[in-house]
C-alpha cells in the first residue's frame, strides 16, 4: 500500500461548512476492496469529525477510544470517514470468549493442507489499515493485555507462524469502540461490559460521542424521506430526544427506560410512515415496527404517550404525504 498520496478538502470531502483551503490526507485508490460502503447519507459532526482526522493525521503512538451509548453513532463514524478517504478497513467485534488469535491469525486446512490465515490485526498492520475493534469492553482484559505491545510501537511477533515479526506500517491506525469508558457499566443498561485494565487504557485518546444534535438528524431525516413534511420530522426528533433521556436516567422523576431510539431506528420510523401513509394511524404503527415491539408493555405504554403529548391531535390525524 502506498502513502497517503490524495489531498482532500475537508469541505467537500464530509460536506461540512469550514474553510476550502482546510485539508486532509488520503488515498487516491479506490479500488482496494476493503475501503467500506459509502453511506452518501450519512451526517457528520464537526467535532467528532475534527477529533478522528486529527487522530489520522498524527496518533503519536496512541489508539483512539470512541465511547457512547448504542445508537449514538460511534461505530458507523470511523467506517464512513475511512471511505470517503479511501483508507481500507479490518475490523473484529469482540466477545467474552475473544482470544489474541482471533486477532493475529491461525492455522487452518484450505485446500486440504494447512496454512496459517492471517487476523485483522496482522494485516491491518502489515498492509497500513485501519483497525476497528468494536465492542472492545465486552472482551476479557487478560486477552486484551497481549495487545500492549502493539499500541506502545513494537512490532507484532507471531509465534504460532515461526516467530514472523510485522512491524506497523506508517497507515496503521488502532481504533476501538464500546458502550463505556472502560471502567465498567454503571448504569445498568449494558449487559457483558468488563472493567479494562487502567494501563491498557492509557493507550488510548478517549472520545465520548453523544446522540447527534436536533439539527443535525433534521439533516439526516431531510435526506432519507424529503416527502415527509418537516413537522413531522421535527416532532420525531423530539421524540426520540425525550427518550434518550429517559434511557440514559436524564429525568430522575421517572422511570428510565431499558430500549432508546437510535439515528437509525429514528430513520426507520420515518421511513416506515411513508411506507404506510395509507393505512390508519401510520405514525404509530411505524413506531411499533421500529421500536416499541422490542419494549416492555409498561415501556411501550410509556413510549406511544410520549409520541402522543408530542404530537398532539397529529398523532392519529397526522398527514404524513
Amino acid at each position: 500500500m502506498t502513502v497517503r498520496d490524495q489531498a482532500m478538502a475537508i469541505r467537500n470531502t464530509f460536506n461540512l461548512d469550514v474553510p476550502v483551503e482546510v485539508l486532509t490526507a488520503g488515498f487516491s485508490d479506490i479500488n482496494n476492496p476493503f475501503i467500506p460502503k459509502r453511506n452518501d447519507g450519512y451526517v457528520f459532526r464537526r467535532e467528532t469529525l475534527r477529533d478522528i482526522l486529527s487522530f489520522l493525521d498524527d496518533p503519536d503512538g496512541d489508539g483512539l477510544y470512541f465511547s457512547g451509548h448504542y445508537g449514538a453513532g460511534k461505530t458507523t463514524l470511523p467506517y464512513q470517514v475511512a471511505s470517503r478517504l479511501n483508507w481500507p478497513v479490518q475490523s473484529f467485534t469482540a466477545h467474552s470468549r475473544m482470544e489474541f488469535d482471533d486477532l493475529v491469525g491461525t492455522w487452518k486446512l484450505v485446500n486440504g493442507s494447512m496454512e496459517f490465515v492471517y487476523g485483522p490485526l496482522s494485516i491491518a498492520m502489515r498492509d497500513g489499515h485501519l483497525f476497528i475493534l468494536n465492542e472492545i469492553d465486552r472482551a476479557d482484559p487478560g486477552q486484551l493485555a497481549a495487545l500492549h505491545d502493539v499500541l506502545e510501537g513494537h512490532p507484532l511477533v507471531i509465534a504460532t507462524n515461526g516467530g514472523e515479526i510485522i512491524h506497523a506500517h506508517e497507515n496503521f491506525r488502532f481504533i476501538v469502540n464500546g458502550n463505556s469508558l472502560g471502567s465498567g457499566d454503571s448504569t445498568g443498561l449494558y449487559q457483558g461490559v468488563n472493567q479494562l485494565d487502567i494501563a491498557f487504557l492509557d493507550r488510548f485518546r478517549m472520545v465520548e460521542v453523544d446522540y447527534p444534535t436536533e439539527d443535525v438528524e433534521l439533516m439526516i431525516l431531510e435526506q432519507k424521506t424529503p416527502e415527509l413534511p418537516e413537522e413531522i420530522r421535527r416532532n420525531m426528533v423530539r421524540v426520540a430526544n425525550q427518550i434518550r433521556r429517559l434511557f440514559i436516567g436524564g429525568e430522575e422523576s421517572a422511570t428510565p427506560l431499558t430500549v432508546t431510539m437510535s439515528t437509525r431506528t429514528l430513520c426507520r420510523w420515518a421511513k416506515l410512515s411513508l411506507s404506510f401513509r395509507n393505512a390508519p394511524n401510520a405514525l404509530a404503527y411505524a413506531l411499533k415496527q421500529s421500536l416499541t415491539a422490542k419494549a416492555e408493555p409498561e415501556q411501550r405504554i410509556a413510549i406511544e404517550q410520549i409520541a402522543k403529548d408530542v404530537f398532539g391531535s397529529n398523532w392519529t390525524q397526522g398527514d404524513t404525504q
